[in-house]
């Protein structure tokens, strides 16, 4: 017999009231009560028994967007390119942001798969592991991730290693021979992939790569461009450049920090970008960089999931974009 409401509510000692405000993650419930009525629902296949089966014979026309961060502009950009497709399309596109919210991102991936509200997702940059985005495949739920690549989904991404590989040729170019990395491995960024791309152009003009110029920051943030300022002009190793894989507005923090300090940009420190935010064309100077095609992005990823829900394409399959280095005046 299908698991009931009531059948959990026994076991979690709770009405069943309770457990139907739990399910449907309404407010004003305490965070154990929430944790175990999940727990119990998880353990006795709540979801794909008494939900699943009734909705997955009928289409939702729905397409659900999960993002990290609706505040985001590299997201709002992504977006754009997902609403903007040619395609005749009968499907609403659903936003989903975790951002703020009690349930975490795999929470929310767990009930967007198993309640079929929605006939397939696209996922901007999820931070939880490939294992957990697994529920998209075990629940048969069309699913396309985006700006990294996976191997249980399908996925849009760039060529990040080829794209940091064109910045630092650039600064070398240049004449630039000490150039400072700046890295940040917060919301699964593909940063190894960045990184790669730095060493391998420093490795092809025989510059040993010298991890005291690698340095971290917290989070894409000027505040974090503006302290990691400090730790570059007091290095021993006195880099005349620097190319930040952790994005823009580190940066442009970087820039304006520089600027006040009294040096010149790009004459006393060299300095480019990853993203091509639009702020990087307001600074000044102007901020060089690499560029995601964001819209494009967004673009292929409506189309892949499409076909996907419509039955035109089974197999998994990723689809890789280039990046474009684009030159301003900070470097």
């Amino acid at each position: 017999m299908p698991v009931t409401l009531k059948d959990i509510a026994e076991r979690a000692k709770v009405t069943a009231a309770t457990v139907s405000m739990v399910i449907n993650n309404k407010p004003n419930i305490s965070e154990d009560t929430r944790e175990k009525v999940l727990a119990i629902a998880s353990e006795l296949n709540y979801y794909p028994n008494a939900i699943a089966r009734g909705l997955a014979t009928s289409k939702a026309n729905a397409i659900g967007v999960i993002v990290p961060n609706l505040a985001s502009s590299y997201v709002v950009r992504i977006l754009q390119g997902i609403k903007s497709t040619n395609r005749d399309i009968d499907y609403t596109v659903q936003l989903f942001d975790t951002i703020g919210q009690k349930e975490t991102e795999t929470q929310l991936f767990q009930r967007l798969a198993r309640e079929r509200r929605i006939d397939g997702a696209i996922l901007i940059g999820p931070v939880c592991s490939e294992a957990e985005l697994r529920v998209f495949k075990d629940e048969h739920v069309p699913c396309v991730v985006i700006a990294r690549k996976c191997d249980v989904l399908n996925s849009v991404y760039v060529n990040n290693t080829l794209g940091s590989y064109e910045a630092t040729e650039y600064l070398v170019g240049k004449g630039h021979q000490s150039i400072a990395g700046i890295v940040c491995y917060k919301k699964n960024l593909p940063m190894d992939e960045r990184l790669d791309g730095y060493k391998q152009s420093l490795s092809s003009h025989n510059i040993p790569f010298n991890s005291d110029l690698v340095f971290e920051v917290a989070d894409d943030t000027m505040e974090e461009g503006k302290a990691v300022f400090q730790k570059i002009i007091e290095s021993p190793l006195k880099p005349s450049a620097v190319f930040i894989p952790a994005g823009d507005m580190v940066a442009i923090g970087i820039i304006k920090t520089a600027i006040s300090a009294g040096m010149s940009v790009p004459e006393d420190l060299a300095v480019v970008g990853y993203d091509d935010l639009p702020a990087a064309e307001v600074v000044e100077p102007t901020l060089t960089t690499v560029r995601q095609p964001k819209l494009e992005m967004g673009d292929n990823a409506i189309d892949l999931i499409i076909d996907k829900i419509e039955g035109r394409d089974s197999e998994i399959k990723d689809i890789e974009l280039p990046t474009k280095f684009i030159c301003r005046n900070s470097a």
